[in-house]
């Protein structure tokens, strides 16, 4: 059912700001053949560049994924998750007639905020999500709320708004693939986040009220006997479906040092392959998303600061007339196996080099702009610097600033204006306006001098 591999190329940077090297984004959807999620993403959290994607920023209602935001909250503001806590009635009743999934949770029933964790987490419970935000701002629901809306606005999902905890479909509640991204990866950092999130089930202990009971994750991409799902590599995620919202899955997964978030919304579940079950599509969207990546995808070395690209005339330079040009450090993209760094080119982009550079030069200077290209394809721009200091020649700066002066506009003005002063001056005097004036000598007899002896 998988069309032949497409020459595709997704220039995914190591340390684009150290390096000035910018990405453009080429995305490799056309590899499968179909995807049944509305919306999805694959995003390399290594580098933040996406490698496939559709309508990531569009706003849906986000189902059970909210909970990934409400364990947030809780694992940003409890120390010590081994406090113990029991369920008030209140968040239970918030629940009432709803028929959503819970984790069967009872009235006074004392569980630590780990345990009320899992049941948030693994088998999605929704009684686990309104005791735990109760624990933390007490029967203040709005309170809870403004903290998942506050770190959404911290992360930059502009758009993302919550209402409740738990996800069931609200008119003003949505997210996008893209946000939840964000908020998954945000949630990563947490060890506690993580661990829970990979669990396939989970032992509750006894409880006050109840016995020992095992819980079973709604995440079936984490069990191998779940073929059409399974990912080995899946380390981390959640679940989410509601009638508006459709079934949504958003993971993790991490192998030799790459790692990746897929998420996708809004996808159907049917009978997909005429085997007499319903297949989830967001299952196998996200799952046919890293099995490429991980299989097809590794770094390249498209830009390498000892590699001269080109040259630049140098002016007043000291003994040198030219200055060399490099890319600005050694960076790495993430492209198909088949490409090799002898089959990518990097070159100055016309546009953007100078007609010269004046010495001094500093290495490192940035002179212009570069570009990486496989098969005739731009898949980077790069900063392209100087690959040597040239310092300044003196006698070429003596010289260059006497022509300056003779070239430059002030001195043609003067010279021009005293030119017209002296050509007016000439007509004047031969015009009679102006006239000569001669010292007049007195004569004096020296005879008179005498007499006066």
């Amino acid at each position: 059912m998988k069309k032949n591999v497409c020459i595709l190329f997704a220039a995914l940077l190591i340390l684009p700001s150290l390096f000035g090297i910018r990405a453009k984004a080429i995305i490799y959807n056309d590899y499968i053949e179909q995807f049944y999620s509305d919306c999805y993403i694959l995003l390399c959290t290594d580098n933040h560049e996406i490698l496939f994607s559709k309508d990531i920023n569009k706003q849906t209602k986000p189902a059970s994924l909210t909970k990934i935001v409400t364990a947030s909250v809780i694992l940003s503001e409890v120390s010590d998750l081994n406090q113990t806590y029991a369920v008030p009635t209140e968040a239970l009743d918030e629940l009432a007639g709803t028929g959503s999934s819970t984790a069967g949770l009872q009235v006074g029933e004392i569980y630590s905020i780990y345990n009320l964790l899992c049941c948030l987490l693994i088998p999605s419970a929704n009684d686990a999500a309104t005791t735990l935000a109760t624990y933390l701002t007490g029967s203040d629901r709005q309170a809870f709320v403004d903290k998942m809306n506050a770190l959404a606005e911290s992360l930059g999902c502009e758009n993302s708004h919550f209402t409740n905890v738990h996800g069931l479909d609200d008119e003003d509640q949505y997210t996008s693939v893209a946000d939840m991204a964000k908020f998954l990866e945000n949630a990563m950092k947490y060890p506690e986040f993580k661990e829970i999130s990979s669990m396939s089930q989970y032992t509750l202990p006894a409880s006050n009220k109840q016995e020992e009971r095992l819980i079973r994750t709604t995440n079936f991409t984490l069990q191998s006997s779940y073929k059409d799902y399974y990912n080995r590599y899946i380390d981390a995620g959640k679940t989410g479906s509601t009638s508006g919202a459709g079934h949504c899955l958003a993971v993790h997964a991490s192998n030799n040092g790459y790692n990746y978030i897929a998420v996708a919304m809004n996808a159907p579940k049917y009978d997909i392959d005429n085997d007499g079950y319903d297949e989830n599509g967001a299952f196998i969207d996200c799952r046919e998303m890293l099995d490429w990546a991980f299989k097809n995808l590794r770094l390249v070395s498209i830009a390498d600061s000892a590699k001269i690209v080109a040259e630049v005339p140098v002016k007043l330079g000291k003994g040198a007339d030219f200055v060399t040009l490099c890319p600005s450090g050694t960076a790495f993209s993430l492209l198909p196996s088949t490409v090799t760094a002898g089959s990518l080119q990097v070159k100055a982009i016309p546009d953007t080099v100078p007609e010269y550079v004046i010495a001094p030069v500093k290495k490192g200077d940035v002179i212009c702009k570069g570009e990486v290209l496989y098969a005739q394809e731009v898949i980077a721009t790069i900063d392209l610097v100087a690959s040597s200091e040239i310092k300044r020649s003196l006698l070429s700066s003596i010289g260059s600033m006497i022509l300056d002066l003779f070239t430059s506009s002030v001195f043609k003005l003067v010279a021009i204006l005293v030119f017209a002063a002296l050509i007016i001056l000439i007509i004047l005097r031969r015009r009679g306006i102006i006239k000569s004036k001669k010292k007049v000598y007195k004569v004096v007899d020296y005879n008179d001098f005498a007499k006066k002896k």
